[in-house]
């Protein structure tokens, strides 16, 4: 038995750090983790989209006082109530105020008055009319 006894100790420390070895790794990071990395801007107004009432389709914004930020690729009007952000549908009213906001250093507030419509659980803005105001500390 004593002859026995370290034969089996040493089977059992070898089958022991057989399966330490085939066992797997810890687990892979999932492919959202490995994306891309989302900004700040981008998560806050994700979830500032998530949290806020979804607008009807029709809903008219009259002279809203807001900005204009480029979240991703799109640009969306932040209302200072800082619960509503819209996706801009592209028109010419867009393209004027992109070109105001690409020739001014600051942050432009602007009134806006428009069209809100609904596509895939997010909210949209067609542009009627807007006028900008000012700049934000003016």
């Amino acid at each position: 038995m004593k002859k026995v006894l370290p034969s089996l100790l040493s089977i059992f420390c070898v089958a022991l750090s057989c399966v330490v070895a085939l066992s797997p790794p810890e687990r892979a990071a999932s492919a959202e983790e490995n994306a891309a990395p989302v900004t700040d801007r981008m998560k806050s107004a994700q979830l500032q989209q998530e949290k806020m009432k979804r607008l009807r389709e029709g809903a008219e914004i009259v002279d809203a006082t807001g900005t204009f930020e480029w979240i991703g690729d799109r640009l969306s009007f932040v209302q200072d109530d800082g619960d509503t952000v819209l996706k801009l549908l592209e028109n010419r009213m867009m393209e004027r105020v992109v070109q105001a906001q690409e020739s001014s250093t600051g942050e432009l507030v602007w009134v806006v008055s428009g069209t809100v419509t609904e596509y895939r659980g997010g909210n949209f803005l067609l542009m009627k009319h807007v006028v900008l105001t000012g700049k934000r500390g003016d």
